[in-house]
């Protein structure tokens, strides 16, 4: 069984008393068949306490859409929803799916309540999935040197010579490459270390252990999903890998008005991480049937496919990577680089939250930050290297007040806009068996659109489509049978905007502009292209107001349709941009080298300087970056 936390098995607990209203909501939503059991008093409370963990004015929206949905009932029938006949929700749930008012709250509702109940290990083992259970675990050598905040004497100060906060794609990589060069190195994390044994494929419980997010507000809402445990994002990611396209690193040279970034001189750093990483193509067995059906798909059209780069040699795709990897095949900074760092005499202190830059003679000099319990904790240091991610890192900045005379700290964001599709076939493609991302389609992405697969596994495949009650069950039956895609956008712009929210969580401002929502369709277009090409029965594109194509004619129509910001489901993995690098102090964050303009000795190495948008995943990207920047920082301490 999954086991929560006492705070969110309280939150999940009967003994809290649900509303009428959304227990009904809950059991019409997900009204179960033969082989799932349906939604209840548990999936509710789960739901409820996975909301409350994003932020609070995230629960306060739950139960506001729930109230609003309760009452809409009336103007259609007279009564209240959860005083309504099973029959009659059903079809006020259908008729609401594609309301333009109403599908927004309804869809949020369904989310969390997907999210928890196919969760559930009797939900999830009756569709075919299997939790990950290990029993032999390494304890290498290198664990050693890794100490629980918590555990340490609050009154001995640390001292070093680089203290790197976070362990993700930039702070990992700095941190070991500047171990490498023989300097002391200690890394503080929030998050907590965890070995395989940790993923155990539960999509609930990785929500609360593994991840940190934020909602976008704007014309089409979505969820920004990060990691907070050692290995930061590349801990739950895909592990594909996709080198900065010559013609993004092309902007960046013109945007700053550089030769930096030239591909022949960001070449070598690429290099650096691939060999670290072992990166190599998937294979084609691990990576399913879809490999194939995408290959004909596009052959069809004369479009170029291609073996998806992956961090993961060996990988036999035997998990969903977001939750984790179950066998330590891709290598995930967590294994590639902070062991390295650690065997090289680095130190690593976990639940450590950095609270405050210490600046002395207007120079940074160490961190401040608490552990799990409050206590302050104090390391002392040379230089400062802040690798939060491109929502943490503005926010900690905002939160202290500094490295923002240019104004641009928290501004210029980008998200990479990310849905879904699907096309049922008649052969078996069991997406839960193999390689989530392993193949892709190469044709697109100078357009700035990335179809890929996405496979998902049974715990997370009814969030692909955005049906509710007896259509969603009736789904659930054919998922053996889907192929499912991702298609991601560049942005049109650089306009997002992280604010500093309640509590001091990131609240982010971000809007599809009309070039997104073209795009947007036109990505939707050339993947359902593929998909008929490829001989699917039926496309689901994860658009409320045409979720399911089931004729050519229809898919004329839909090409047609004048698709809204509304009508999209959307999800973000990839924000970057949030502290803007460049020359000038009066329009950037950092510099060149990385170097904070404002405070000396304090750098910025990951996703927040790293100008968007890529088109393609970027944790390649921000590695290189990471790369180039620790010599830079190397050569300023040894001056």
């Amino acid at each position: 069984m999954l086991k929560l936390r006492p705070d969110v098995q309280d939150a999940s607990s009967p003994a809290r008393r649900p509303s009428r209203a959304a227990l009904a909501l809950c059991e019409a939503i997900l009204p179960g068949s033969d082989t799932v059991r349906p939604g209840d008093e548990h999936t509710l409370g789960l739901a409820e306490a996975v909301v409350a963990h994003v932020s609070p004015w995230a629960s306060r929206a739950f139960e506001g859409f729930v109230q609003l949905l309760d009452n809409a009932a009336v103007l259609s029938t007279g009564r209240r929803f959860h005083k309504l006949d099973r029959a009659a929700q059903q079809r006020l749930l259908a008729k609401w799916e594609v309301d333009p008012v109403l599908r927004g709250p309804l869809g949020a509702i369904a989310f969390a309540l997907k999210f928890t109940h196919f969760d559930s290990p009797e939900v999830y083992e009756s569709l075919g999935g299997k939790l990950n259970v290990v029993t032999n675990e390494e304890h290498p050598r290198w664990l050693s040197q890794i100490v629980e905040a918590r555990d340490w004497d609050d009154a001995e100060e640390i001292e070093c010579e680089v203290v790197v906060v976070g362990t993700g794609a930039g702070g990992a990589v700095v941190g070991k490459e500047l171990a490498d060069r023989g300097y002391a190195v200690v890394f503080v994390e929030e998050g907590g270390h965890h070995g395989r044994k940790s993923f155990t494929g539960s999509s609930v419980q990785a929500h609360f252990d593994f991840y940190r997010g934020s909602i976008t507000l704007g014309n089409a809402p979505m969820p920004i999903f990060m990691g907070r445990l050692v290995g930061g994002s590349t801990a739950i990611n895909t592990g594909s890998c996709f080198r900065t396209p010559p013609w993004v690193l092309d902007r960046w040279n013109e945007d700053i008005g550089t030769d930096a970034f030239e591909p022949d001189t960001m070449r070598p750093h690429f290099e650096r991480v691939e060999a670290t990483l072992t990166v190599e193509p998937a294979d084609l067995d691990a990576a399913g049937p879809i490999a194939g059906i995408i290959a004909r798909g596009c052959d069809a059209l004369g479009w170029e496919h291609r073996q998806m780069l992956r961090n993961a040699p060996g990988c036999r795709g035997e998990g969903f990577c977001d939750f984790g990897c179950r066998t330590d095949a891709r290598k995930s900074t967590n294994l590639s680089y902070v062991p390295p760092a650690l065997e090289n005499g680095a130190m690593l202190f976990t639940g450590f939250r950095a609270t405050r830059v210490i600046v002395e003679d207007g120079r940074a000099r160490g961190v401040e930050g608490v552990d799990a319990n409050g206590r302050r904790l104090k390391v002392r240091s040379d230089a400062v290297v802040f690798s939060g991610g491109a929502l943490p890192t503005p926010v900690f900045l905002m939160q202290q007040g500094i490295c923002n005379s240019s104004g641009q700290v928290g501004r210029n964001l980008t998200v990479h806009p990310s849905t879904g599709f699907s096309g049922l076939f008649d052969e078996l493609v069991e997406a839960h068996k193999h390689i989530p991302q392993g193949y892709y389609v190469e044709e697109h992405i100078k357009d700035g659109i990335l179809i890929n697969a996405a496979q998902p596994d049974k715990n997370f495949a009814p969030l692909l489509f955005p049906q509710t009650g007896d259509r969603l069950m009736e789904l659930t039956g054919e998922f053996d049978r889907m192929a499912s895609f991702g298609v991601m956008i560049s942005d049109d712009r650089a306009g997002g905007v992280v604010h500093v929210g309640p509590g001091g969580l990131p609240v982010v401002r971000y809007s599809l502009t009309s070039n997104d929502v073209r795009r947007m369709h036109d990505g939707f277009v050339r993947a359902g292209e593929m998909l008929w090409a490829a001989g699917a029965k039926r496309l689901h594109p994860v658009c409320v107001s045409f979720s399911r194509v089931e004729s050519r004619a229809e898919w004329e129509r839909f090409k047609r349709y004048d698709l809204k910001a509304s009508d999209l489901m959307l999800t973000s993995y990839h924000p970057l941009g949030s502290c803007k690098m460049g020359k000038d102090p009066r329009t950037s964050v950092v510099g060149l080298d990385h170097e904070t303009h404002d405070v000396p000795g304090l750098f910025l190495v990951d996703g927040s300087t790293v100008p968007g948008p890529l088109g393609v995943n970027p944790q390649v990207t921000i590695m290189a970056m990471a790369t180039r920047a620790a010599g830079l920082i190397a050569d300023k301490l040894a001056r």
